[in-house]
Order: structure tokens, then sequence, then C-alpha cells
């Protein structure tokens, strides 16, 4: 049986008992509730009548006491007579009205149109004195006030009947009431029962299979749960292994290219030993010459103090020049290994025209600098980052003396960008690089040059790479070329910042 052919019986029995429900309610409509209204106003019926009787015998009294008192007293009871009156007249007239005996059944509705009917005379007679009384009529005052006594107990004895017929019909509607809530409560139980036996019992029996397959289901997920766990550590540990000897061959990679970075300097230095060895031989030659000088002035009869001093004080300065020169020459070569720190990148690009200034000299190529003022610091390897601007400029360098313009130029600047990175800027008006060219600009061993060994962009490339930054480059053939190297600075983005950190 398929589950829709099992369920089409539910269907309908659930569908009768919904009729029976509907049945149900439309019987509390039309049984129940028309009974219970009529009792939310018998209350206040019997309560008018109820007090319609205590404002009668208050109006006899307010008589009373207006015909015994004194004359300074007579006004106070006058109004206090006037008032009695209106608010028994009022009453009366709420009493007598067909709105208030609507709910009454007619046998007791017409008893009690009979009874109202039997106080009219006493209520008139009552009312034309107390009316007299309160006009102040002072001739007939003991006629009025002996009609009121007179008149007040058939009055009250009438009264007293009515309040029994309101009393006796709420208690007939109360017992009615409670014979229909026992019917209406029999008939809820039975669709209860029926509910039970034709849907509930079968929905739980069903709902007993379903757990039983849903037990069984879930014991086989459990299974499959376990077993896919194991599958997943014996993943993970796989995972782990892999991402050891991934992280030992970054290691290794990082050591090559490390040792690569290194040859490349050194192949730099090579090919500018010749600009360098220029730069070195005018401060030794000055030496030189402000050394010979100084002993020719000594060996002199009239040798002058000053002119040896300020010769002395010239050689010093010229060996300074080349010290630093050395020095220069020594950290670019020699360092090894990556070392973080903090520095500024105006100072290494002055540092880094400095190495190129001999070979800019000899290609008489202007180099134009455009520093930006009050940049933030830098966290990283000064010297790698130093190598990625020689690099940079020697290749601009190149492309400028194959291109040969009339107006060869170098541009190197340096600017803070909205996001606080700095980026630095190499640019030349050189031969420029064609676009298929352009996208193969950082892939080893690709060079423009025939004479290239195609690794020195692409060590540019790793060296920015652990140091959160990028290179990008834009060229136009036959117009120039346009690097720009970009770090995050110590003002940029700090989880960068942290990982240069670690």
């Amino acid at each position: 049986m398929t589950p829709d052919a099992s369920t089409r019986p539910l269907a309908r029995r659930y569908r009768v008992v919904l009729g029976l429900v509907a049945c149900l309610l439309l019987l509390n409509q039309l049984v129940v509730q028309p009974p219970l209204f009529r009792l939310l106003t018998d209350a206040p019926r019997i309560n008018l009548a109820g007090r319609q009787r205590m404002l009668s015998q208050r109006l006899a009294k307010a008589a009373l006491a207006l015909d015994r008192a004194e004359p300074s007293e007579q006004a106070r009871h006058l109004l206090e007579l006037a008032e009695v009156l209106e608010r028994w007249s009022t009453a009366h007239d709420d009493l007598c009205r067909g709105d208030s005996n609507r709910s009454l059944s007619g046998p007791m509705s017409t008893r009690v149109k009979e009874a109202f009917v039997d106080l009219e005379p006493s209520y008139n007679s009552i009312h034309e004195a107390a009316a007299h009384l309160v006009a102040g009529r002072q001739a007939s005052r003991h006629q009025d006030l002996a009609a009121i006594l007179e008149h007040e107990g058939a009055y009250l004895e009438r009264m007293e009947r009515i309040v029994g017929l309101y009393e006796r019909e709420a208690q007939n509607q109360i017992d009615r009431l409670i014979w229909t809530g026992w019917g209406v409560t029999g008939l809820i139980l039975a669709c209860v029962a029926a509910l039970g036996g034709s849907i509930l019992r079968p929905a739980l029996r069903r709902l007993d299979s379903r757990i039983k397959d849903l037990d069984e289901a879930r014991d086989v997920l459990e299974n499959r749960v376990k077993q896919r766990t194991i599958d997943l550590e014996t993943a993970n540990a796989e995972l782990r292994e892999a991402a050891q000897r991934q992280a030992v061959a970054e290691e290794r990679s990082r050591a090559l290219v490390e040792q690569y970075g290194q040859t490349a300097r050194a192949n730099m230095l090579g090919e500018m030993a010749g600009s360098l060895a220029h730069e070195l031989n005018q401060p030794l030659g000055a030496i030189a010459n402000y050394t010979e000088g100084c002993l020719v002035a000594i060996d002199s009869p009239c040798s002058d103090r000053a002119e040896i001093k300020e010769a002395l004080n010239k050689s010093l300065a010229a060996t300074l020049r080349a010290g630093a020169i050395l020095r220069r020459i020594r950290r670019f070569v020699t360092r090894r290994g990556p070392i973080r720190e903090w520095f500024d990148a105006n100072s290494l690009v002055r540092e880094v025209v400095a190495l190129c200034s001999s070979e800019l000299a000899k290609r008489e190529i202007p180099l134009e600098l455009e520093l930006a003022s009050d940049l933030p610091l830098l966290w990283g390897d000064s010297v790698q980052i130093q190598q990625v601007l020689v690099n940079l400029v020697r290749n601009a360098i190149d492309a400028v003396v194959v291109a040969q313009p009339k107006q060869p130029q170098i541009q190197v600047n340096t600017r803070l960008e909205i996001q606080g990175e700095l980026t630095f800027v190499v640019a030349d008006n050189g031969e420029g690089i064609s676009a298929d060219r352009l996208a193969k600009m950082f892939d080893p061993f690709f060079s423009t040059r025939a004479e290239g060994m195609g690794i020195g962009l692409s060590i540019s490339r790793r060296i920015l790479d652990w140091h959160s930054g990028r290179i990008q480059v834009d060229s136009e053939l036959g117009i120039g070329t346009t690097f720009y190297v970009t770090l995050p600075s110590a003002h940029g983005d700090d989880e960068r910042t942290d990982r240069l950190h670690r």
C-alpha cells in the first residue's frame, strides 16, 4: 500500500470529525450562547427592581421627614424628596420598557406585564402625591403624605412579586443551561472518543512505526558518521603530513630564493663593477693627491700649517666617502637571511640612487626624485626591498639605453595611498614592453633582453609576497614602462603587519 492510500482513510475520518466539531460550534452559538446572554441581562434587571423597592421606601421616608421638619430644614428635605422622586420615576420607566423584558420566555413575560399593570395604580398614586409635595402644595400636604403611606405597602408587595418572577426566570434559565451544558459536554466527549478511536489511535500506530524506522535510520547514520569520522581523521593526518612537507618545501624555497637573491645582487655589482671602480677611484685619487701635497708642504721650509690642515681634512672626507661606498656595497652583497626591522622609505630610495649613481652618470641619464614627506615607517628586510628597487632602476637604465630617446629620463617616486599603503614608483621613457610579453614579466627565467637571466623580477615578486606587498607594471611599446611596488605601512593593514612580525 502506498503512503497516499494508507493515509486516505485517516483523511476521511479527519474530515468527519471536523464536521462534528463544526456542528458543536454551531450548536454552542444557537443553544448555549443565548441563555448565557439572557443570564447576563437578568442580574442588572433584578438589581434594578430591588433598587426600585428601596427608592420607594426612601421616598416615603423623605415625605415623612418633610412633614415633620422645621421651617429652616424644609428646603433641604424638599430637595431630597425631589431627587428621590426623579430617580424612582426613572427606574420605574426602565423596568417598564419592553427592552428590559425581551429576554423573558412567553408565559413569564405575560405574568411580568400583568404584574406591572397591577403595580401601575399604586405607582401613579404615590408619584402624584410626591409630585404635589415637591410642588409645595401646602393645602393637600397631609392628604398627599397619607396617600404615599397608604399605597406604599401595596407597591412594595407588587414589586416583591415582580422581583420573584425575575428570579424564577433566571433560575429556570440556569437549570436549562446546566442540562444543555451536560448535553454539549456529552457530545464533546463522544467527538473526543471518535477522534481517539478513528484518528489518534491509527496515527499513533503510524507514528510508532515511523519512530522505529527513524531509530533504524539513526543507527545506520551513526555507523556512517563513525566511519566518516575515521576517514576524516585519516585524511587530517595525511593533510598534516602534507602541510609539514609543504612547510619544509617552502623553507627550502625561501632559502633557495635568498641564495638566488644574493647571487643576483652579486651579479648586479659585477655588472656595475666598472662604475663602482670609477666611483671609488675618485675619493682614492683625491686622498693620494692631498697626501702627496701634505708631504711636499712638510718638506718645504716655508710650509703653511693652515694649508696642510685643510688638505688633511679634505683627505679625511674623501676617506669617509670611500668607506661609505664600501659599506653600502658590502651590506648589499653579504647580507644572508631576512632581517625584520623598521626602515624609512625615502632613506632607502636615496641609498638605491647612490648605488646606481655611477652607472647613471656613465650613461648620462638623469634621475628625478619625487619623495613624499611624512611617510610612515615600513617593517621588513630593507636590503631585500633595496634589491627590488635596484633591479627596477637598472632595468630602467637598460630600457633607456636601448631606446635612446632624445631626452632620456628615469623617475623614482614615493607616495602614500588612501588605504594607508606606501608605493614606490619607478618609471622610464625607454623602449616599453609589448602586451604579449607583459603578462610573462614575472615568470622565472623570462627576460626581454637576450643577455638577461630572467630571475630578477621573479625574485622581486617573491620578496614582496613575503612582505605582504605586491608589484604591478604598466607599459606601452615605444613610450615607456612604470613599475609600482606597494607595501603595507605602519598605518596600514594591521593583519598584514602582524604577518610580517611573525
